[in-house]
């Protein structure tokens, strides 16, 4: 039999207990409800009892717990600052005066705004939303057991297909006279395939979701992007499915997704967000052109890629 796709992030009980009320590492959660650098942090499980602390774009803290130890680590961006202190070593699980650093570095600590506006932003915003979806992980990537079997996993007709469709497109574009009717350049099919954000709808749907700024130039090529990503999480999702879950599961009990979250139990759903949508009426237009060809490949049972925008202030909202 050929081995599956793997997708585990769900923590240890050793690191969940740590991470629970009262627990050593229960300092890390309450991050999410905090603010650096005008925005909010988004707290993420991942492989090998792994705890990320994003603000935006960047990693402020990476935490590995490891023969009971939890040793915390981030760029040196950010280790080589005063406010870094003592927090950057390795912990024991009973030493005092880790939640007192761990503050007064998140206090004092200074962020690039490259790391949080325009896309930065767009993440953060998105990482909060309970509608039309709930997120539970971002840089979502499937791991394989060699890359012979994620090149089998990359390799599919109907995204073959829609690329030569588009490419006539673009090849046809450059032939006008005037270089404003121009496309860019087809981006090439990317091989590895990490996702902005994964999520669950009221209907128990994964929903794979690309994040974008829509003032880029060339953002109209967002859908065929996401078309790669749907098709091998639609052929994973079999194997990956209670994996998942126990993410999804880990999180509610810490309290990091919202307990009334649906189980994952339906098929694949997929959208691109933007933060304000501030495409042109030509690039709105070369979008649903690229949006036509990909919903045309998309997977059995898959419905039409969504378009959605998430502003500042108000709830998401979908687009055409």
């Amino acid at each position: 039999m050929t081995p599956g796709p793997a997708y585990d992030r769900a923590p240890s009980p050793e690191l969940q207990a740590l991470l629970s009320p009262g627990g050593f590492l229960a300092p890390l959660l309450a991050l999410s409800k905090r603010k650096v650098a005008r925005c909010h942090l988004d707290v993420h499980l991942r492989l090998d009892d792994k705890v990320i602390v994003y603000c935006g774009l960047t990693k402020l803290v990476d935490l590995c717990l490891k023969n009971g130890m939890a040793d915390f680590t981030a760029e040196s961006t950010y280790t080589t600052q005063p406010c870094a202190g003592d927090l950057f070593r390795a912990w024991s699980t009973r030493e005092p005066g880790f939640e007192e650093t761990l503050s007064n570095y998140l206090d004092n600590v200074a962020v690039a705004e490259a790391q949080t506006a325009r896309e930065g932003g767009i993440q953060a915003r998105w990482s909060r939303v309970t509608e039309p979806w709930v997120p539970f992980d971002r840089d979502a990537v499937l791991a394989y057991e060699s890359q012979t079997e994620k090149a089998k996993a990359m390799e599919c007709q109907k995204i073959d297909d829609a690329y030569v469709q588009l490419g006539a497109i673009v090849a046809s574009r450059r032939k006008l006279p005037s270089r404003k009717d121009h496309w860019a350049k087809l981006p090439q099919r990317k091989k590895s395939n990490e996702i902005d954000q994964i999520a669950v709808d009221p209907q128990g749907r994964l929903v794979i979701v690309e994040l974008k700024d829509a003032s880029a130039s060339d953002v109209y090529y967002a859908p065929i992007q996401l078309l790669q990503y749907v098709w091998e999480w639609h052929n994973a999702l079999d194997a990956v499915r209670d994996s998942l879950q126990r993410l999804l599961d880990a999180r509610v009990a810490l309290g990091l997704t919202p307990a009334h979250v649906p189980r994952l139990a339906g098929g694949v759903r997929a959208a691109i967000g933007f933060g304000e949508d501030e495409r042109s009426e030509e690039v709105g237009h070369r979008y649903e052109r690229v949006l036509d060809v990909v919903n045309a490949h998309l997977p059995p049972g898959v419905p039409p890629i969504e378009t959605w925008k998430l502003w500042v202030a108000g709830p998401p909202e979908r687009l055409g």
